[in-house]
């Protein structure tokens, strides 16, 4: 039963995707989809991989957080995506230099500024995907963390990610907060205490999930009870 709840709301998460793609392609010219790392949103990637109704054409794939590691590396959320359904959606019209990966430099903020530009010629971010870890940490935004305190705009680098790798970049706060639509997922029993947070009244940097709630256009997505 449990592993049915959990494909079902896989499936929602695909189907509420799809409909704000659409939505948001019959009024611009493209958009910019940002998803986040881990591997809890695997079996979505699969779905996802199996859609036909999705102008791919006209999306731009942006990570809202990445491990620096090149593209290629075991541990690159990019590749996880990619080998998952980034693969078969190029084959399906997505060009792969819409693919975006964060490919990492030599520079101070090991290449998270330079990753921001290439954002900003698309607009920013206009869908966001976010799955809540286990402490309510959304990205690699963390509860009490200098990440999620940091008020500016772009991507963040930081060598001290509370969950290990220590190396790490991340949308900022304030540019997750320009997504015009934001999807928050939590799923599985270890999510439920961070649920429980996200739910109760507090700041964002006590529960960094909470800053979906001021994304005008935000959906959650679980298979916990309050």
């Amino acid at each position: 039963m449990y592993k049915e709840a959990v494909d079902e709301l896989n499936r929602s998460a695909v189907r509420f995707l799809v409909k704000k793609i659409k939505e948001l392609l019959a009024s611009q010219e493209h958009i910019v989809l940002a998803i986040p790392g881990g591997r809890s949103v695997r079996s979505i990637w699969n779905i996802l991989a199996e859609e036909t109704h999705i102008d791919w054409s006209r999306i731009h794939i942006f990570m809202a957080d990445e491990r620096v590691v090149p593209p290629d590396h075991d541990d690159s959320n990019f590749k996880l995506a990619f080998d998952t359904f980034l693969k078969q959606v190029v084959a399906d019209g997505l060009a792969v230099e819409n693919t975006h990966p964060f490919i990492p430099n030599d520079t101070a903020d090991r290449g998270a500024s330079d990753y921001f530009k290439q954002l900003q010629q698309f607009g920013g971010p206009d869908i966001l995907i976010l799955s809540s870890g286990e402490d309510g940490h959304v990205g690699a935004l963390y509860p009490n963390h200098h990440s999620i305190r940091n008020a500016k705009e772009g991507y963040i680098f930081m060598d001290d990610s509370p969950k290990p790798p220590a190396e790490r970049i991340t949308m900022s706060r304030k540019t997750m907060l320009k997504a015009k639509v934001a999807l928050l997922l939590f799923v599985g029993e270890s999510k439920q205490e961070a649920y429980k947070k996200f739910l109760e009244e507090g700041n964002v940097v006590k529960c960094p999930a909470r800053l979906v709630r001021q994304i005008g256009d935000s959906y959650v997505l679980t298979n916990l009870k309050p």
